[in-house]
């Protein structure tokens, strides 16, 4: 019986494709294509049973004889285990970082999440890191610039920041010092609580938008002793 709907009466559905892990190393799966990459001509991608496993080299092909139809076994696996993995967690990898910069630690957390081999997320980092192509250095200096583009923030807040992405604290120290040298936290929190009162009712009691105010303030990072004389100054302002 079909539905009195035309609109859905011929829907499809899309099969999930099995992951490498569930593909059978009995025998009764087998490999289905050795295709060579065109972006790394020494390198071959592996289908079993249609299910893209990874890469693997030339050389590893030779060694174990694969073709097309040759069968899916345990033995096989295990063989080819390290490199296919290998390949899958740094080929992942490179399409986060194609999508969006991330630490180091944010690309690991990224691929555990993928349910990547431990071994093979470590060979990756270390491999992109080798080539360059994650650097925690650049990263974090590119984050400080776009929290402090976005709204004027002090150290502590902007510290906090590169802590939740694994950021070293010794590159957050650099970081910091060469981001906002020739700064002044004083003028940057100014600048921010004259944005801020101007949404603030006037209404309120001074005491209350002061405390509003200030906690604004600390919650961006601004030391208490610069928050102080910006509320001093703020409330000077609207006396005249």
């Amino acid at each position: 019986m079909t539905s009195g709907n035309p609109q859905y009466s011929n829907r499809t559905y899309r099969t999930r494709k099995p992951t490498p892990a569930e593909i059978p190393t009995d025998g009764s799966a087998a490999i289905t294509s050795l295709r060579p990459c065109s972006d790394q001509p020494d390198q071959l991608t592996v289908r079993v049973n249609k299910c893209l496993m990874g890469r693997i080299s030339f050389t590893t092909k030779a060694k174990h004889r694969l073709a097309i139809d040759t069968e899916w076994t345990e033995e096989l696996s295990d063989a080819l285990h390290t490199e296919l993995t290998r390949s899958r967690a740094y080929l992942s990898a490179a399409r986060m970082l194609g999508a969006r910069a991330k630490s180091a630690f944010e690309l690991k957390q990224s691929l555990r999440r993928k349910g990547n081999d431990p071994e093979a997320i470590d060979w990756a980092i270390n491999r992109l890191l080798e080539l360059g192509l994650l650097n925690d250095t650049e990263y974090a200096a590119m984050a400080a610039r776009s929290i402090i583009r976005a709204k004027p923030a002090g150290r502590r807040f902007i510290e906090a920041k590169l802590r939740t992405k694994g950021i070293d604290r010794q590159i957050i120290t650099e970081t910091l010092d060469e981001q906002l040298e020739g700064s002044n936290p004083y003028d940057e929190a100014l600048k921010l609580a004259q944005r801020m009162s101007r949404s603030l009712t006037q209404t309120l009691e001074p005491e209350v938008r002061k405390r509003r105010l200030a906690g604004r303030l600390a919650r961006r990072g601004f030391d208490f002793d610069v928050v102080r004389k910006v509320i001093e100054t703020i409330e000077s302002q609207r006396d005249t």
